[in-house]
């Protein structure tokens, strides 16, 4: 499955605040900065803290979230690097598994707002990819019918009770819809 959307900093904490709240979803770092480890947040206001929920490009912030009823495990993988070309670091870590649920959000840029994402495998499409990754586990490890509800339940919260407009099959949040009517471009559709 997967959702495109555009959103704003408050529709984007509006968003963070359901999942804390209205859903058991555990929110991690796609990736971590150079050198650093992965981190779990427990709420919105954790997120805010940590990253600029208004600026940047095509997704600015990288999330992945997980529930323990999807099954399956986090896995938090060491990724080395060259420091030639990162800066003297040597390392970073991912956070992965068949069943993780992506949340990629855009920001503002060049007065432009670039969309938003929600998506994840399913099981058809992990299962087409098991024996070329052997690092993700088993795929039959994760109780896929759970994960496709809890990503409509969180597609259906954006899509049809945050949005106020809808370009084709993208929703469009209050804030984005109002950054749309002051003259910034939405980017993506």
């Amino acid at each position: 499955m997967t959702y495109d959307f555009f959103a704003d900093k408050q529709d984007k904490i509006e968003i963070l605040n359901f999942i804390f709240t209205q859903t058991s979803l555990e929110v991690f770092d796609l990736s971590s900065p150079p050198g650093q480890e992965i981190n779990q947040y427990r709420s919105a206001s954790e997120i805010e803290s940590r990253f600029d929920l208004e600026n940047g490009s095509s997704y600015a912030i990288t999330l992945n979230c997980w529930a323990p009823e999807f099954g399956g495990k986090v896995l938090i993988r060491k990724v080395e690097l060259n420091p030639k070309y990162c800066k003297g670091h040597t390392f970073r870590y991912t956070s992965e598994g068949w069943g993780m649920m992506q949340l990629y959000f855009g920001g503002i840029k060049d007065n432009a707002l670039f969309h938003s994402h929600i998506g994840h495998f399913n099981e058809k499409g992990a299962q087409k990819w098991e024996s070329v990754n052997r690092v993700n586990g088993a795929v039959n490890a994760w109780n896929w019918k759970n994960i496709e509800q809890t990503s409509r339940k969180l597609k259906y919260q954006i899509h049809n009770k945050m949005a106020t407009l809808k370009i084709g099959s993208w929703g469009v949040l209050k804030g984005a819809e109002q950054l749309k009517a002051s003259g910034v471009r939405l980017m993506g559709t």
